[in-house]
């Protein structure tokens, strides 16, 4: 494991500045850089891939903390509901009140919105197309804290607050408890999934990543521990293979690259590639094969998982805007040729 800290320890006073209590990190592969949300200030700043840092969006209504992508809208829980703000100029695009006490995971199928309730143990699925909203769960008995999406198993993972502390996955149709696993952690804070399809975990005590099995039949490995404090919000950087840990407890934000990225993408990837355009995309493709006959495709995610497949016609077409948004790899087995694709 590698640790790539945002600042030089050289400058610690200094740099530690540009952070006031970050609470939350999204990776944005189009924009290629990072937003972090800042409780202390009520900003949100942005983190180039060269570690220049810059305010995005400052002087919000209320504090941000969990944040989400979809899209070209970054969304934010502020104050007991979401905003919106579009990625080019941070201009507020999104503004629903949910009457939620204290909101603070916040998770994307690509379609809907899913936030938890700190304090009243709910979980909300918000329609941002139709400005609605509705309570998936009512109660989830301990305290949740953050939520992702699995498209791969097609549920919820949400973890949770105190000792021994859970984590639990949800339908996201009906908001049934579909599984529960009771840690050794103390107040998990943050979760995302890896490049191998692991459950990571940010946890207060000890302050550390934790990665799980989806199935929990193994100790869990950790991942990362040095210069943590109180480790909020996680994502994963699929394009760089890093988990982005945001520290509120000292004004610090770490990658951590996760090693063993080496899935079903990387084996495919080394064949022989083809274009496809547009690239990024939000639906339809053309793919730069020939073929005259309907040929067998397969398309993964970045961690390797099977989410696509089917014939493509001779006009060598591919509609994925089903898809979330995310890197994906296209595999012609046939042809003995892929492509990579990003899906915005």
């Amino acid at each position: 494991m590698r640790l790539i800290p945002f600042f030089a320890s050289l400058f610690p006073l200094v740099l530690a500045a540009q952070y006031n209590g970050p609470e939350s990190i999204e990776h944005d592969a189009v924009g290629m850089r990072y937003f972090v949300s800042n409780t202390g200030d009520n900003s949100i700043k942005q983190r180039d891939y060269d570690g220049a840092v810059t305010t995005f969006a400052a002087n919000l209504p209320g504090a941000p903390y969990g944040i989400e992508l979809q899209g070209d809208t970054l969304f934010a829980c502020i104050d007991g509901g979401l905003r919106g703000y579009g990625t080019g100029d941070a201009t507020e695009v999104f503004n629903l009140p949910l009457g939620g006490s204290f909101l603070n995971g916040l998770t994307s199928d690509g379609q809907f919105l899913y936030t938890t309730d700190f304090s009243t143990k709910k979980i909300y699925k918000v329609d941002p197309a139709t400005l609605t909203f509705s309570t998936l769960v009512s109660n989830t008995g301990s305290t949740p804290n953050g939520i992702v999406w699995d498209a791969a198993l097609d549920r919820l993972w949400v973890v949770f607050w105190g000792s021994n502390a859970k984590i639990k996955s949800y339908d996201r149709n009906t908001g049934a408890e579909l599984s529960t696993f009771t840690t050794s952690l103390s107040n998990i804070d943050g979760v995302t999934l890896d490049c191998l399809g692991r459950i990571l975990v940010s946890s207060w005590s000890p302050a550390r990543v934790s990665a799980f099995e989806n199935t929990f039949t193994a100790a869990p490995v950790t991942l990362a521990s040095t210069g943590l404090n109180s480790p909020a919000d996680l994502d994963f950087d699929e394009v760089n293979h890093v988990v982005c840990i945001p520290n509120s407890g000292n004004n610090t934000v770490t990658l951590a690259v996760v090693e063993g990225c080496a899935t079903v993408v990387t084996q495919v990837m080394g064949k022989g590639t083809f274009e496809v355009c547009p690239n990024p995309t939000t639906g339809v493709l053309e793919l730069g094969v020939d073929i005259t006959s309907p040929t067998p495709f397969l398309v993964f995610n970045a961690r390797g998982t099977l989410v696509a497949s089917g014939h493509l016609s001779p006009k060598a077409q591919l509609d994925i805007s089903n898809l979330a948004p995310g890197l994906y790899v296209i595999d012609v087995p046939s042809l003995g040729k892929s492509a990579k694709v990003l899906r915005r």
